[in-house]
């Protein structure tokens, strides 16, 4: 989120008696935890709330079917062809950061929001600039639901319905693979799975109802976030809380 947040601000965080929408800023605790590592936690924008499909097409997002604006904060990875190399001057004059040279042919990959691309492609020792995107129908095993089944990447993604409160979902142990960490880890059940048949508590069961709400959240660094694409659904338990004001210090 450094492309929305900077070092310094003050952010007012609203715990209570909030109403969440899409792109909305949320206080989040991260739902991956390492057992030796103390709980951790950051902002993300929510993007799918329960109830909600979402897919990622060439990095465009559809909720619903509908594709949403990226807000100017959103950055995503972009492939740099210079004339000659790019020195630290230059570098540190168009705040360069997040990104280094990629080859020894004036090959950079750098993370820009697409103002900071658009503004670059104006100068002389760019040869070319170009938006870094997976192909579609390629696997990335590291994305949510980590499945072969499902040739999902973090550029095209979905479409995956988000499940909220009550749903009645109908268990297979193909699509058992999107529920599993749902039903065992946030709502506290047993599963087993044996052949072709799943036991939730020692039942048989070919169907679970769903106890609490979930989300899907992105981080506006889009290409290097560590956000639901990687871990799934959001319980509703582990949002602390929305950002509903930005205090920005300025320099002296």
């Amino acid at each position: 989120m450094q492309a929305t947040f900077h070092f310094g601000d003050v952010l007012l965080v609203k715990k209570f008696g909030i109403s969440l929408n899409t792109n909305d800023i949320v206080y989040i605790k991260f739902p991956e935890k390492d057992s030796t590592a103390p709980t951790t936690y950051f902002f993300q924008r929510l993007i799918g709330l329960p109830g909600d499909s979402i897919a990622i097409i060439d990095k465009v997002v559809y909720i619903n079917g509908m594709p949403i604006e990226d807000t100017i904060t959103i950055k995503h990875n972009y492939h740099i062809k210079t004339a000659n190399a790019m020195d630290s001057l230059i570098l540190a004059r168009h705040n360069l950061t997040e990104g280094s040279a990629i080859s020894e042919k004036n090959d950079y990959s750098f993370s820009l929001t697409k103002f900071k691309a658009d503004s670059l492609k104006r100068l002389a020792v760019i040869e070319s600039i170009e938006l870094e995107t997976e192909k579609d129908n390629s696997s990335d095993l590291s994305c949510f639901p980590y499945s072969i089944n499902y040739k999902w990447n973090m550029d095209n993604y979905g479409k995956l319905y988000i499940p909220k409160k009550d749903d009645v979902i109908l268990l297979d142990t193909i699509n058992i693979v999107f529920y599993k960490r749902l039903i065992q880890d946030h709502e506290k059940n047993t599963l087993r799975i044996k052949n072709d048949s799943i036991f939730i508590n020692d039942v048989l069961s070919k169907r679970y109802i769903v106890k609490r709400n979930y989300y899907f959240t992105l981080g506006d660094n889009r290409d290097n976030a560590n956000d639901s694409r990687k871990w799934g659904f959001l319980p509703d338990n582990y949002i602390i809380g929305k950002s509903i004001w930005v205090i920005k210090q300025t320099k002296k």
